[in-house]
């Protein structure tokens, strides 16, 4: 852990499903005479000091524990407590972080809102020409929409003769952009070209730019994205999706007006909520992050494989302010043929997500800045390391 400007640094994690807060302290030497610890505040807070310093922290649950604690003198510079939490704070707690949606939904955002670049407030989506938002199906809809159809048990006339396509669900199918409309997914917006305004379109061989996707000829038929960047910063802010000539808007990137005061999403939270979708589509908690792009950067390419431990952790942290919720997971950069590897599988259970170069390289530095957080007994297993990622929240 990072330690504060009294030389102390303290974290604290709720562990709901036990009903305990875990405290974990990290001290510039071993506990001595000057060393004391306690609950102070109705269970609110801890407090830690040593030789003269000291460390004062907001506890994610309200504590039942005495106001004086062990010092448990095994654990040399870091020594760490079990304390009991108020039970119906936990609970309420827990149900809290797991009933969080993804950011920005189409219920949050205001119809005729505008869409601007994050960066330098360059107009991409004129607010009048979105009529409505729609949120998008999850990314296995197609498959399941064919699975129910051929085997709901009510209609058993043949469905040979019938195009699962021409009915809008085969696994075939494609959602296509539709003028007027902003689709919304997960960590993106969907908009037909003909809504978007000073965007370029980036040539993946020559690195030229182009202010329309019918310009972009010689891309790789083998990638299926073309970037897009702002025409006022040239800040990569999308992508040109082929299959559904469609530009996709990343919502860490841009900013719109939504129908209720509400933080504005970063790139680490939507991949925490890509995250928890993936978990709930597939119950698989391992996945590889793979660049839109690969042909754009160096070789050897090494990419994140992440494994989330604990989809709903509420922490607190002597280097940060506030009651924080965040995912919890294990790290460590492989190889692009082992994540490859891991993909082709058939008994895989990894899954891909697919973000830009740089998002990539932000959640890599972003994991090992929460590592330091977190107490250092703690911090790897079995060659992977843990770090943090903060869920989405609401309020402003």
């Amino acid at each position: 852990m990072a330690p504060g400007p009294s030389g102390i640094s303290v974290y604290a994690e709720l562990l709901p499903n036990i009903r305990q807060v875990s405290v974990g302290a990290s001290l510039p030497g071993s506990p001595d005479a000057t060393t004391s610890a306690e609950v102070v505040d109705g269970g609110l807070r801890f407090r830690i000091s040593h030789q003269g310093q000291s460390e004062l922290l907001d506890l994610p649950a309200t504590v039942t524990a005495p106001s004086v604690l062990v010092i448990p003198r095994t654990q040399g510079s870091n020594p760490s407590w079990r304390l009991p939490a108020s039970i119906d704070e936990a609970s309420a707690l827990r149900s809290a972080t797991e009933s969080q949606v993804a950011p920005w939904s189409s219920m949050d955002l205001k119809v005729g809102s505008s869409v601007t670049c994050r960066n330098c407030g360059n107009l991409i989506v004129p607010g009048e020409g979105i009529r409505v938002w729609k949120d998008l199906p999850s990314e296995n809809w197609a498959e399941m929409m064919e699975f129910w159809h051929c085997h709901k048990p009510h209609d058993h006339k043949s469905h040979e003769d019938e195009g699962l396509a021409d009915r809008g669900y085969g696994a075939n199918h494609v959602i296509t952009a539709q003028p007027g409309v902003g689709f919304v997914d997960i960590t993106s917006f969907m908009f037909s070209e003909s809504d978007c305004s000073n965007v370029q379109f980036l040539s993946s061989i020559r690195g030229a730019t182009f202010n329309s996707s019918s310009q972009v000829i010689d891309y790789d038929p083998s990638n299926k994205h073309v970037s897009v960047v702002c025409g006022g910063c040239q800040t990569e802010i999308g992508l040109y999706k082929v299959s559904s000539s469609s530009i996709l808007l990343f919502k860490w990137q841009v900013t719109c007006e939504t129908v209720k005061p509400s933080n504005i999403p970063s790139q680490l939270e939507c991949l925490a909520s890509t995250l928890l979708a993936t978990i709930s589509r597939s119950g698989y908690a391992k996945s590889v992050l793979i660049p839109y792009r690969p042909e754009s950067h160096p070789q050897p390419l090494r990419v994140p494989h992440l494994w989330v431990l604990n989809p709903n952790v509420v922490y607190t942290s002597s280097t940060c302010r506030g009651k924080r919720a965040a995912v919890k997971i294990l790290y460590r950069d492989i190889n692009v043929e082992e994540a490859n590897g891991f993909l082709d599988s058939i008994t895989s259970d990894v899954q891909e997500i697919n973000l830009p170069l740089t998002a990539i390289k932000a959640t890599r530095e972003a994991l090992a800045s929460s590592t330091v957080l977190i107490p250092e007994r703690e911090r790897s297993f079995q060659g992977w390391s843990a770090g943090l990622l903060d869920r989405w929240s609401i309020g402003p």
